[in-house]
């Protein structure tokens, strides 16, 4: 299957992971088609194939990634918070001294990957200012685009090399 963008390959893996390989209409299909006497020959891929490709596509980022990049990945695409205290400690050391809210470093982050968590919000968690807040959660959208440049540029070269980029034919998001 080919992908236009590590991102559409990104966010197509971590969907089909999070599917079940076999569904209950799934196996009354399989039934009639078995007794229909044919199978789906028509080129498509099994469920099985398509949680396998998704498999090796997240086994890649986790090869060519590096922590930090892996983690905005995770939590980005996949919506898992196991990358989330990397990635707070990163926005952290970003902060300077004195502002280090666990909180509302988490809130940034979460609002950055579309949560709806609003400034104010934000800057109640970090008990200051308006202006302090934007400024922060600025710095911080900041840091996460670059965060984001650099793994997407990294995997597309990757992705490349491999083939798996390119027109799409057939794919659905």
């Amino acid at each position: 299957m080919k992908f236009s963008s590590p991102e559409h390959a990104l966010k197509w893996a971590y969907e089909t992971i999070s599917r079940p390989i076999v569904k209950i209409s799934s196996v009354n299909d399989m039934r009639e088609a078995s007794r229909a006497g044919g199978s789906s020959g028509n080129g498509e891929l099994t469920a099985h194939d398509r949680h396998a490709q998704a498999a090796l596509i997240l086994a890649l980022c986790e090869r060519v990634l590096p922590t930090l990049h892996m983690a905005y990945v995770r939590i980005q695409f996949g919506r898992e918070a196991a990358g989330s205290d990397i990635l707070a400690h990163h926005l952290a050391a970003n902060f300077g001294t004195g502002v280090h809210s666990r909180r509302s470093i988490d809130q940034i982050i979460r609002a950055y990957c579309g949560e709806r968590i609003g400034l104010r919000e934000i800057r109640a968690s970090l008990r200051c200012g308006m202006l302090k807040a934007a400024s922060l959660r600025n710095r911080s959208y900041d840091a996460l685009d670059a965060i984001h440049a650099q793994a997407m540029d990294r995997l597309r070269m990757e992705m490349e090399a491999r083939g798996l980029l390119g027109t799409v034919s057939g794919a659905r998001m």
